[in-house]
């Protein structure tokens, strides 16, 4: 006996077909007469990868693999669902199908844009929960944001405005006598204060992340190409200058791996430079790690470490936490993997250059 959720009619005839052949055929008209349309615009209005009739990406190789990778998990699925119909029921094909395609959309932009995800997460949570702001949605704009008497309102922002800012985010912000900006809570909060008063209306959530980005430097693509050599002066071992190179930080990531696992654990899941920089994204971005390995690196199962990408850098407590220690130990174990990284970057950057 199935659940107590009834079937989606679209579903029935391919989960009670009794020959295979007639399943198969039931499957390919779910998939292209239904399902494939659907990501398909999904694909397009989300991320503006677009597909062509015969499922080839026309705007980037990543369009095509998204979009067979989204229908080979759809079909995975159903056919499960066939083998054991007693499992929970798709009572909507269709929001099955858009529900499936928006998150493997979130999930590609989480892996291929970490810092603007980081950043949008860190916005969207401080306008849900400061009282001074709020986040709602509009039929004609999807999410707006603002101050809080503005909630429910429409967006009328010029666009000028937001251009004005991106042209020259520094001279902006210097003129809005913002004395720092960074993505801590405070800075965040005197900087979406400011934005919203020079806007004097609600701003999409998408534009504001945008603009946040340019005026913090939160972005995915450095401004200058990363060079692939470094000198290590000075005995004090500098996160910043060090991940600035793509070459080290492939280096760097090496002996990451060997530290012992609490101490990979305190370090990475609090990884950050001297001015408090998250700096764990830049893994996946330079290639050195993707999400899947620092997950194993940590030995954490990938589902339970994407939940947590999201809100890296972690704070000490948290990370004592999931280690079951105090949050002295966890500094303790972070001071000695930084140390450990110290002594084993200096003789490898040393042994390097020799050997060019």
């Amino acid at each position: 006996m199935r659940g107590s959720t009834p079937m989606d009619s679209l579903l029935l005839t391919f989960i009670e077909a009794k020959e295979e052949e007639q399943a198969d055929r039931c499957l390919t008209r779910l998939i292209d007469e239904h399902a494939k349309p659907i990501v398909r615009e999904i694909l397009g209005s989300t991320l503006q990868l677009h597909i062509d009739k015969n499922g080839v990406g026309t705007s980037s190789q990543d369009a095509g693999d998204l979009f067979n990778d989204i229908l080979v998990n759809l079909i995975s699925r159903l056919r499960h669902i066939k083998h054991d119909p007693t499992q929970d029921a798709i009572a909507d094909f269709r929001s099955y199908v858009a529900g499936t395609a928006y998150n493997a959309c979130n999930l590609y932009l989480r892996k291929k844009f970490p810092r603007r995800s980081r950043l949008k997460n860190r916005l969207r949570y401080l306008l849900s929960h400061d009282n001074d702001f709020a986040l709602w949605t509009s039929e004609a704009s999807g999410l707006l944001c603002g101050v809080a008497i503005w909630r429910g309102k429409n967006a009328h922002a010029p666009g000028g405005f937001l251009e004005k800012i991106r042209q020259d985010p520094g001279q902006w912000s210097q003129a809005a006598g913002l004395t720092s900006v960074s993505i801590n809570r405070d800075a965040l909060t005197s900087l979406l204060k400011t934005l919203f008063q020079r806007s004097a209306s609600p701003l999409r959530l998408d534009d504001l992340v945008n603009v946040v980005a340019e005026i913090c430097r939160e972005k995915d693509q450095p401004d200058e190409p990363l060079e692939t050599v470094m000198n290590v002066a000075a005995p004090a071992f500098s996160f910043e200058t060090i991940l600035e190179q793509q070459h080290t930080l492939a280096l760097l990531w090496e002996e990451v791996r060997q530290l012992p696992l609490r101490q990979r654990i305190s370090l990475l899941l609090n990884f950050r430079d001297t001015r408090g920089q998250e700096l764990l994204s830049l893994m996946p971005y330079t290639r050195t790690a993707t999400i899947e390995q620092i997950a194993a690196a940590l030995d954490f199962p990938i589902a339970e470490f994407l939940k947590l990408w999201n809100h890296l850098p972690l704070d000490d407590m948290a990370i004592a936490r999931l280690l079951g220690a105090t949050r002295q130990q966890v500094i303790n174990l972070r001071k000695c993997a930084r140390e450990r990284l110290e002594r084993r970057m200096v003789a490898v950057l040393a042994k390097s250059s020799r050997g060019k």
